[in-house]
């Protein structure tokens, strides 16, 4: 059962799509081939673009382009977009060099290479109450959603359980495994000393057993990763948020959301509202 939250958010989604679809802004929504030189990385056999899309390289025969060569770099190919992402080359990729590559902490090996980041704006941050009808939790949510969305993520969140919290991703529409490892990186201007990046696994919530699964009854396709303590930390202080997923990178704007952590963490933990301009109007 959906909460009347989220039926707004489905709503937004599935306005957002059908204006994609018709204004043109993603790169599959043309009926007919559409000449397009496309910039990107091969990450995993995959070229995705600079603005975040998967895209489906193939000769004039119709059969698959062999993007082995190319792997972990940047590559720029020209043709026909067809949709369902599907391109048709006009003349062999030209290959640019290594694509920029993130280190996980602690590793000393790259992690996939990733297309450039694609920029989200949140508009700053207010706070959910849950519903006292509905399985639901507290949650701190973007004002702006509609870039999110865009960007293909979905809806960006954070919900705790007491002093347990997660970030959410509620109807992606990049193609996500039932356990995605994922790198997140907290930066900001104002930071004392350089945090490292931290490993997170997204799991998808309704194929697991755990209390948060059993807190949410939402009809949709959600994957959850917990956030430990030392992130928590240098996510209050950052200003972007670096989120590298499924051989995609995105920065999102955090804006006020340190200001709000506070009245946010007292309100999971203690059910105490600090400051109502905080909350959702």
């Amino acid at each position: 059962m959906s909460t009347p939250r989220f039926t707004a958010m489905i709503r937004v989604c599935a306005v957002l799509a059908a204006a994609t679809a018709l204004a043109g802004i993603g790169p599959a929504v043309a009926s007919k081939p559409v000449p397009k030189t496309i910039v990107g990385c091969v990450a995993n056999g995959i070229f995705v673009s600079s603005d975040g899309y998967e895209i489906l390289p193939r000769n004039a025969d119709g059969q698959a382009v062999d993007l082995g060569p190319f792997e972990g770099h940047q590559v720029t190919i020209s043709g026909d977009l067809l949709p369902g992402d599907a391109f048709i080359i006009k003349k062999p990729p030209a290959d640019s060099g290594p694509c920029k590559t993130t280190k996980p902490a602690g590793s000393g090996s790259a992690a996939a290479p990733a297309a450039e980041s694609v920029k989200v704006a949140t508009g700053g941050w207010q706070i959910h109450k849950p519903s006292k009808e509905y399985k639901d939790l507290p949650a701190l949510l973007p004002k702006q959603r509609e870039s999110l969305v865009e960007a293909g993520i979905g809806l960006f969140e954070f919900v705790c359980m007491k002093s347990n919290y997660y970030v959410l991703l509620v109807q992606p529409s990049v193609k996500l495994r039932d356990s995605e490892p994922a790198m997140i990186f907290a930066r900001g201007t104002n930071m004392t000393g350089a945090p490292a990046p931290t490993q997170l696994t997204f799991r998808n919530l309704y194929k697991t057993k755990s209390p948060l699964s059993r807190s949410l009854d939402w009809d949709a396709d959600i994957h959850y990763a917990e956030i430990g303590a030392p992130l928590l930390a240098s996510i209050k202080a950052a200003g972007d948020l670096d989120l590298t997923l499924a051989g995609r990178s995105y920065a999102i704007n955090l804006s006020d959301l340190g200001s709000r952590w506070g009245s946010f963490q007292r309100f999971c933990e203690s059910g105490v509202v600090g400051n109502p301009t905080h909350f959702e109007q």
